[in-house]
């Protein structure tokens, strides 16, 4: 309930401001439903990005650089005002630099939207009112400012990105065409609004258009805008009550639309809201498919498990380790090489879990798990970016003490590696080789190093490498260890008797 009388008043606010994918058979879907190893316990070393925000819904904006910073747009409730800040976030989530984009606006997006800019430079998106009478920038249209490469200095662009004046000031969104152009939604009207390209006017002369929900559907949450590997442009969003509509849709809108479809098991009026509490799950992933991570509910549990569902397939796949009847704020981010990561919050743990699946998305690896940040009372959202290895996991997180409201946190975790070996147990009578094969969440890594008994050897293309157990080694257990860079080293014990 906390969620929809915070979203209600924020709308109340903009207002006043103003004033075709491929399908996966059957045998794909089952194979990745099985069940992971173990969990991985990752370590995280979590880093304040932000000032406390004085905002229990909000959303940042993420934008990673060719040099490998993350740049971060988030709002703030300032005394009687807003604002919008940016954050720089380097390796190990060290924060580089912080400062002001625009402030003492009457209204502000809680969901700035970072996408690219001109001449390789960033993009921000987002709506609200500067509480200037007669200025253009107090409409609460979708409107746009710009940033060099290094992000730290913004400039208002004229014109704007929706023909309304009543862009609410949560659940929107953005992306750019594989021009450059840009393209946002949020919820509008009767469905999901959205607006192709920078118009000099404001409001846009050009129409808004428009993905169409069932007559008499409840609220539109979460939008989500990708663009696929192909160049077309999807929206995800989450359909609150209103009969069958209730669950999560995706849509293309670009080029030209397509008709909507509703994600397997994603809701229904019998069944629990499952609603997502922040933007929805949704993810491009390279090399194709658009990837949507979700909740599915039984009638009484609002999140029975987490499922992993390429837009379009007949059926989605159970995420290992996510049944816990425990599982919210539910995130994904594409990796390189087709990977994808899921993240959640488990509110019974207070801790984060993510996993991650094999280059074809076809199978999961190990469940990591990480402590939530510390002195965490609550987890307000969850959002990830790892589109050039490692992963950078944002949490939105109110603390434990006196005074405090959410702040967002960061951390930075890789990819786990996983080794084994054969034989496993050799004599030290003679000497063995053994066979040592390298994989992420099942593929096979080559160029790994992976050093046993004094000696190191490179996997080939197939991840393996072969170390000989001389005759004459010392009984007893030795330890394997395989590293690569991005990768989290793994271990394998050899026993000689």
């Amino acid at each position: 309930m906390r969620r929809l009388a915070a979203h209600s008043c924020l709308i109340t606010l903009t207002i006043l401001a103003g004033a075709g994918a491929l399908v996966p058979g059957a045998a794909q879907a089952a194979k990745l439903a099985r069940p992971a190893r173990p969990a991985h316990v990752a370590a995280a070393k979590w880093t304040k990005i932000s000032a406390d925000t004085g905002l229990g819904i909000a959303s940042a904006g993420l934008f990673r650089t060719s040099d490998g910073k993350l740049h971060v747009a988030w709002a703030e409730k300032d005394s009687g005002s807003y604002s919008l800040h940016y954050s720089t976030v380097g390796a190990k989530a060290a924060l580089l630099g912080t400062g002001t984009i625009v402030q003492k606006w009457s209204g502000i997006s809680a969901y700035p939207r970072l996408v690219a800019g001109p001449s390789g430079g960033i993009r921000l998106v987002f709506t609200g009112g500067n509480g200037v009478t007669g200025s253009p920038y107090n409409l609460s249209a979708m409107y746009s400012a710009t940033s060099a490469s290094a992000g730290a200095k913004w400039t208002l662009t004229p014109g704007s990105m929706s023909q309304s004046e009543s862009v609410p000031l949560t659940d929107t969104s953005a992306t750019t065409q594989s021009d450059g152009t840009p393209v946002a939604s949020w919820p509008g009207g009767s469905g999901v609004a959205y607006h192709v390209g920078l118009d000099p006017n404001t409001p846009a002369a050009k129409p808004d258009q428009s993905v169409p929900v069932t007559e008499g559907a409840g609220f539109v949450i979460g939008t989500t805008l990708v663009r696929g590997s192909d160049g077309s442009v999807w929206v995800a969003w989450f359909t609150e009550s209103g009969a069958s509509d209730q669950g999560y849709w995706v849509a293309k809108v670009l080029p030209p639309q397509a008709t909507k479809v509703k994600a397997p098991g994603s809701g229904g009026a019998s069944l629990s809201n499952n609603q997502p509490f922040q933007a929805v799950a949704f993810a491009a992933r390279a090399g194709g498919g658009e990837y949507l991570a979700y909740c599915v509910p039984s009638t009484t549990i609002e999140c029975a498990h987490i499922a992993l569902w390429r837009a379009g397939a007949a059926t989605a796949a159970m995420v290992p380790g996510s049944a816990s009847q425990h599982a919210t704020r539910v995130a994904i981010a594409a990796a390189p090489g087709g990977h994808l990561w899921v993240l959640w919050y488990d509110t019974s743990q207070n801790k984060i879990h993510v996993v991650r699946t094999n280059a074809a998305a076809t199978t999961f690896g190990a469940v990591q798990t990480l402590a939530a940040p510390p002195s965490t009372a609550e987890l307000d959202g969850l959002q990830a970016e790892g589109s050039q290895g490692p992963l950078d996991v944002m949490a939105l997180v109110l603390q434990n003490t006196s005074g405090s409201t959410p702040s967002y946190w960061d951390t930075q975790i890789l990819a786990q590696l996983t080794l084994t070996g054969s034989p496993s147990t050799v004599s030290h009578n003679q000497a063995t080789t053994v066979t040592f094969t390298a994989t992420d969440a099942g593929d096979p890594v080559a160029g790994a190093t992976v050093s046993f008994l004094g000696k190191t050897a490179t996997t080939n293309s197939k991840g393996v490498a072969q170390i000989t157990v001389p005759k004459g080694t010392a009984t007893g257990k030795h330890t394997a260890t395989v590293t690569k860079t991005d990768y989290t080293s793994a271990t394998f014990t050899v026993t000689v008797s």
